[in-house]
């Protein structure tokens, strides 16, 4: 009886390792990487990525074709900038102005009227923060006929152009599986991207310090002068949830068709990290799993 005893035992034993094993597996599917388990996600793709070297450590559908919503505002952001360097202007005190079609756009916005007048610099406050669909229009709007000026281009839509500067410039950074259509990222089939190139543009932009501190940047206080003269302060929050959980940025999106997706910045000590992932269940699931992979991340490289 004690060896029949002993060998239900084992048997039940193995059974328990077993189901731990089913435990584990379904809480882990494998990456691109078949050697490594990685965590099992609602997001349709993701990528961590080295932000000082651009080495991929893991990944998962990292190089689909997907809308990415507002995460499209950090080229509309890089572009900008790339012209305000190219035109040596100090975007402290040179301003923009809104029109009446960049007031009207939909979604989120800055609150900015027609006939708003306020610094470059303010208003890159207002793309990323409160995620403005209006701050991204006028940029596209001011800084297209720029480049319409700088190029002699004559009787084109400035947005359009601007939309075209946009495509040129993740042509320059080799992002192979990324057409814009749009400067704010709001529904719009051929507004295309990957978590692979959203990752690589983010590195590329994680070089800046203002862009940096823009992005960590967790309220910003300005001053609006309006169409009438009159001014008025305006107070923008980021609507990104990890920066009060040790992340340093770097932008949120969310529409109907791409979801709800998440561009973020970690720095530790010595080792830096950018997560991206598209295309999640829902809003709270894209704060929980990025913090997900990086737990599980730091825990495979120590």
């Amino acid at each position: 009886m004690n060896s029949n005893h002993i060998r239900l035992k084992a048997k039940s034993e193995e059974g328990k390792q077993s189901q731990r094993l089913q435990q584990l597996k379904s809480a882990f599917l494998i990456g691109n990487d078949e050697k490594v388990l990685t965590p099992r996600l609602t997001a349709k793709s993701w990528i961590i990525i080295d932000s000082n070297n651009g080495d991929v450590f893991y990944s998962f559908n990292e190089n689909q074709r997907r809308e990415i919503a507002s995460i499209t505002k950090i080229m509309t952001f890089y572009v900008v900038q790339n012209m305000c360097k190219t035109m040596n202007v100090q975007t402290n005190n040179t301003y923009a102005e809104v029109s009446l079609q960049a007031s009207q756009v939909g979604g989120t916005t800055a609150d900015l009227l027609k006939g708003d007048v306020l610094s470059i610099e303010d208003l890159f406050y207002g793309l990323m923060l409160p995620s403005g669909n209006d701050a991204a229009m006028a940029f596209a709007e001011n800084f297209g006929i720029y480049a319409m000026y700088q190029d002699k281009i004559k009787g084109k839509n400035p947005i359009n152009y601007f939309v075209q500067e946009m495509n040129n410039k993740a042509k320059d950074l080799k992002m192979t599986q990324t057409t814009y259509a749009n400067p704010h990222g709001l529904n719009n089939k051929n507004n295309l991207s990957s978590a692979y190139d959203v990752a690589k543009l983010c590195n590329q932009l994680l070089k800046d310090e203002f862009f940096k501190k823009v992005v960590n940047t967790k309220i910003h206080f300005c001053t609006i002068q309006d169409e009438e003269g009159f001014t008025r302060d305006a107070m923008w929050e980021n609507t990104n949830k990890l920066l009060y959980q040790g992340f340093r940025g770097i932008k949120t999106g969310n529409t109907s068709v791409a979801g709800p997706c998440l561009a973020s910045y970690y720095q530790t000590n010595n080792r830096s990290f950018t997560i991206v992932i598209l295309g999640c269940r829902n809003q709270e699931d894209r704060w929980s799993e990025t913090m997900q992979l990086l737990q599980w991340c730091l825990s495979q490289i120590q």
